[in-house]
């Protein structure tokens, strides 16, 4: 469920990304035409602002796992990372009551 909130919320941002993308381009495209800057200040301009769009992206995308990770942390959910030490654990445990075991019967 969380999984699928997630990714129907990246969907909506790449969404509105696409759209900013192509309105940024448009706008640009009316500043060349009226001569307000050129065409290579135009590209300049969009090769910059969509920069740092991906950057302002990138840092949404971090400050959304760093507040899952929390949420997840104070509702006492096991990690991955949780699940795969505990693993590690029981299968060293069965390793040792198998050891321990033949020792017995020895």
């Amino acid at each position: 469920m969380i999984k699928e909130i997630l990714k129907n919320a990246a969907m909506v941002g790449l969404g509105i990304m696409s759209l900013s993308e192509e309105k940024l381009k448009e706008v640009i495209k009316e500043m060349e035409s009226r001569g307000e800057v050129s065409k290579k200040e135009g590209e300049e301009i969009i090769k910059d602002l969509l920069k740092k769009i991906e950057e302002e992206r990138k840092a949404v995308e971090n400050r959304m796992a760093a507040a899952l990770k929390n949420s997840f942390a104070k509702m006492n959910i096991a990690t991955r990372g949780d699940l795969v030490k505990l693993e590690k654990r029981v299968h060293n445990l069965e390793k040792k009551v198998k050891e321990l075991m033949q020792e017995r019967e020895d």
